[in-house]
């Protein structure tokens, strides 16, 4: 999806965000949640995040690059994170500012250096060069103890919203 930008200082008209208004207070600024690392119980959870977003004063194309990066680390997760065996994926979501960090953690067997390299992957997907390529910032801690990928968005209502 091409952006320009332009289009970042036009608000989605279905978004709530307008800009220069004032941010809704009573929005929940946190999301946190604990499930089994599985293909079902992560979709539910991207559906359950996206409602979350849905609540803030954000456009639609923010919306979409935070909802398909988290799914796209949660993913990974129940795909690679615990092989033969069962475990979770913690996903927690925070407002604050100008900025949305979405953090997702697991305590599975870590990625191999050859994969965590974002844009080099080993073999298959390219979930983590995607997840580079629509945050504004992105870390990966990983590891025996486990894999903690943060990203951060500044979407553009936010920083409207918060000028003055």
């Amino acid at each position: 999806m091409e952006r320009s930008d332009s289009d970042a200082d036009v608000a989605d008209p279905g978004s709530g965000a307008v800009p220069g208004a004032p941010i809704d207070t009573t929005v929940r600024s946190a999301f946190e949640e604990l499930v089994p690392a599985q293909a079902g119980e992560v979709a539910l959870l991207r559906r359950k995040l996206r409602g979350w977003l849905d609540a803030l004063p954000i456009d639609a194309n923010s919306k979409y690059d935070i909802t398909i990066a988290t799914y796209e680390a949660m993913a990974n997760t129940a795909m690679h994170a615990y092989p033969g065996r069962r475990g979770w994926v913690r996903l927690y979501a925070d407002w604050a500012g100008d900025a949305i960090t979405v953090t997702v953690t697991d305590t599975g067997n870590g990625i191999p250096a050859a994969r965590s390299r974002v844009g080099k992957p080993a073999s298959g997907g390219r979930g983590l060069s995607l997840i580079d390529e629509v945050t504004d910032q992105m870390t990966i801690d990983t590891g025996a103890h486990g894999t903690r990928v943060a990203m951060v968005w500044r979407p553009a209502a936010l920083r409207q919203n918060t000028a003055s």
